[in-house]
C-alpha cells in the first residue's frame, strides 16, 4: 500500500507554543539543570504548551533505523509508509553503550548511524527520547539480570568508577549530537530516561531489588554528574514507572525529589488492549496529571503498544480514547509507541498491516500530532507574532532545531 500524500489537516492554534501565563500549573516550571541551554528549554516549554493546547505527540522507537521487511534504508520509516509523515517523537536505545568496545547497542542499531538518524529528526523538528537498558554492573548479565547492583556503583562501592566510566560514554555520545550551520552549532535536547520501569521486578534497578533510599542516591548522582562534573546541559530527566500502581504514595515511593526530576511519565503494555483496560489508564493518566500540575511538570505515556495489532480499529477505537483529555482538560505531552524489531515483534503500523487503514485515521485526528505539522505551524507562528500579547517570543519548532540562516526572512 502506497503513503497517502495529503497532508493532515492543520487544526493547531498560534497558541501551541508557550507563552507568558500559558503554564496552568501551581508553579513556575523549572528544568532540574538550571543552565540548561536556551533550545532545550524551549523544548521543555513546547511539551508544556502541548498539554495546554490538548494535543499529544506521537512517538515510535528506533522509526528510522528499520521497521518489518527492512533495515537502514535511507528516510525509511513504517509509520511514513503508513501515513506519509514521520512520528513527531523518536526513541533511541542506548544499550550496550556501557561497554567501551561497543559498536551497537543491544538490537544491533550502530551507534553511529543512530547519531545520524537522530540529527536528521531533530531537524525536521522532531524531539529526542534516549532509554537505556544497561548491563548488570554486578554480574555483567544483562539488564535483565535482577542480581542486586545498585549499591555496587554507589559512591564508594567496588564497581562505582565502571559506572562513572559509562556516563563518561554517554556524554560523549551526547556531545556528538548537534545540529545547525557551522557557526550556529547547538546540541540537540535530549529527554533522558534511565532506570525506567522501576516499580517492575524485571531489571536490576527495579522495586524489590534495590531499596528506595538507593534508587534515589543512585538518580541523584547521575544528575550530578552528568550535569555538573560532565558539563551536558541539553538534558531533561524523565522519571518513569510501569504502570502497576495505584496510588500517588505508590507513584512517588522512589522519587528523587522535584528537584531532580523534569518529567513524570508511566509505561504501559498490559492496559491498552481493550477499553476495559484504557479506562483503568486513564485513571492513572490522571493521577500524574494532578501530580504533575502540583509540581509544573510536564506527563507523558512513555511506552506503551499492543504486540502485532490484531484489531483493526485499534488505534481510533482503543488507544486514541486513552490519550484524550477531556473537554478543556490538559492532555499528555506525548506518547510513544515501542519499536517494529520483525514481523512477528512489533508495536506500530507498517503498509499492509491489518490496522494501517485505522492508523491514518488516528493521524488525521486533530489532537495527534506527527512530524509534517512543523511548517504549516511555523507559518502560523510567523503571522501571529505582531499581534501576539507582550510577554517572552513565541516558540516554534522551528527554533528548536536548525536556526534561520543568515538573510531569512
Amino acid at each position: 500500500m502506497s503513503a497517502p500524500t495529503a497532508m493532515k489537516p492543520f487544526f493547531l492554534s498560534a497558541a501551541i507554543v508557550l507563552c507568558a501565563g500559558m503554564a496552568a500549573s501551581a508553579q513556575s516550571p523549572q528544568l532540574v539543570d538550571r543552565q540548561a541551554e536556551k533550545n532545550t528549554r524551549q523544548v521543555y516549554q513546547f511539551l508544556l504548551g502541548i498539554e495546554n493546547e490538548g494535543k499529544v505527540l506521537i512517538g515510535h522507537q528506533d522509526d528510522l533505523a528499520y521497521g518489518v521487511g527492512w533495515k537502514d534504508v535511507k528516510g525509511g520509516s513504517d509509520v511514513k509508509g503508513v501515513c506519509g509523515d514521520y512520528p513527531a517523537v523518536y526513541g533511541w536505545e542506548l544499550g550496550d553503550l556501557e561497554h567501551a568496545d561497543a559498536v551497537q547497542n543491544l538490537d544491533t542499531v550502530n551507534f553511529e548511524k543512530m547519531k545520524g538518524w537522530i540529527k536528521d529528526g531533530y531537524k525536521r523538528g522532531g524531539i529526542i527520547t534516549l532509554s537505556w537498558h544497561m548491563d548488570n554492573f554486578h554480574t555483567g548479565g544483562s539488564a535483565w539480570d535482577t542480581t542486586a547492583a545498585v549499591r555496587d556503583i554507589l559512591p564508594g562501592g567496588p564497581r562505582h568508577d565502571a559506572y562513572k566510566a559509562s556516563l563518561d560514554r554517554f556524554a560523549d555520545f551526547v556531545g556528538d549530537l548537534k545540529a545547525g550551520g557551522f557557526l550556529k552549532r547547538r546540541n540537540i535536547p535530549i529527554l533522558f530516561r534511565p532506570f525506567h520501569e522501576h516499580s517492575g521486578f524485571w531489571f536490576w534497578w527495579g522495586n524489590t531489588h534495590v531499596t528506595p533510599d538507593d534508587y534515589k542516591a543512585l538518580w541523584q548522582f547521575t544528575v550530578r554528574y552528568l550535569r555538573d562534573v560532565k558539563g551536558l546541559h541539553n538534558l531533561i530527566y524523565v522519571f518513569n514507572t510501569d504502570e502497576n500502581f495505584r496510588t500517588e504514595e505508590d507513584y512517588l515511593r522512589f522519587y528523587p525529589g522535584d528537584e531532580w526530576v523534569d518529567m513524570l511519565t508511566m509505561d504501559s503494555y498490559g492496559s491498552v488492549k481493550d477499553l476495559e483496560g484504557i479506562a483503568r489508564l486513564k485513571q492513572k493518566l490522571q493521577l500524574l496529571r494532578e501530580m504533575a500540575d502540583r509540581k509544573g511538570k510536564p506527563i507523558a505515556l512513555a511506552e506503551t503498544g499492543y504486540m502485532g495489532i490484531p484489531q483493526p480499529d485499534w488505534w481510533t477505537r482503543v488507544l486514541l480514547q486513552g490519550i484524550l483529555p477531556e473537554p478543556g482538560a490538559k492532555s499528555i505531552s506525548y506518547v510513544l509507541f515501542w519499536r517494529n524489531a520483525n514481523d512477528h515483534h512489533y508495536f506500530g503500523p507498517y503498509p499492509n498491516q491489518v490496522s494501517a487503514a485505522d492508523f491514518q485515521a488516528f493521524y488525521r485526528h486533530p489532537v495527534t500530532v506527527f512530524e509534517k505539522e512543523v511548517k504549516p505551524l511555523n507559518r502560523q507562528m510567523r503571522k501571529n507574532r505582531k499581534t501576539a500579547p507582550a510577554g517572552p517570543p513565541l516558540i516554534t519548532l522551528r527554533d528548536m532545531s536548525t536556526p534561520t540562516p543568515a538573510g531569512e526572512k
